[in-house]
């Protein structure tokens, strides 16, 4: 289950209040995700997700995605988009958790994996690099579930792993 926060009406009419959107028609948990509180939210404009991100998401890492979410689409990318509120701020609180409402991108998951679905997750994967390698903001990643700490010496180096290790491996 990924809602881990529950919305009070009353609240989440104040936080839509916030964006041009219309009133808030329905607001439902969605199941699938296992780390933020996700909500499929129609309004009298349109549907979108509501995304409250919860304890284990730095909030100092949330400008990062939210910008490259923005760069992405900006570069043609089919990418759902933070919308900026009124005053033209895309992150905010909501249940003292930080909150970004996001556009719908409309589909479905494939429920049988079939080769074909592996090339397009290749040329999607393709378009993703070309139109990030502009992308100006950098980030340290960490691999979920490790401690943070500062990154290793070789961690500067250009032949470094791309793939995650753990603060203390050393590449192979």
């Amino acid at each position: 289950m990924a809602v881990y926060t529950d919305v009070p009406d009353d609240e989440l009419q104040k936080f839509a209040a916030q964006y041009a959107i219309g009133e808030v028609i329905s607001c439902k948990g969605i199941a699938e995700g296992v780390e933020n509180s996700n909500y499929l939210l129609r309004t009298e404009s349109g549907t979108f997700i509501l995304t409250l991100y919860e304890k284990r998401v730095d909030p100092k890492d949330l400008p990062f995605f939210i910008g490259l979410m923005e760069h992405l689409a900006a570069n043609g990318l089919a990418c759902p988009t933070p919308l900026h509120g009124c005053d033209g701020v895309a992150l905010r609180t909501l249940c003292g958790r930080p909150a970004a409402i996001i556009t719908f991108l409309d589909g479905m998951w494939p429920r049988r994996v079939q080769p074909f679905h592996c090339a397009g997750v290749g040329r999607a994967l393709a378009e993703l690099h070309v139109a990030g390698s502009s992308f100006p903001m950098t980030r340290i990643a960490r691999p979920p579930g490790t401690r943070r700490c500062a990154p290793p010496a070789w961690w500067w180096s250009p032949a470094r792993p791309t793939t995650w290790t753990r603060c203390s491996a050393r590449p192979r």
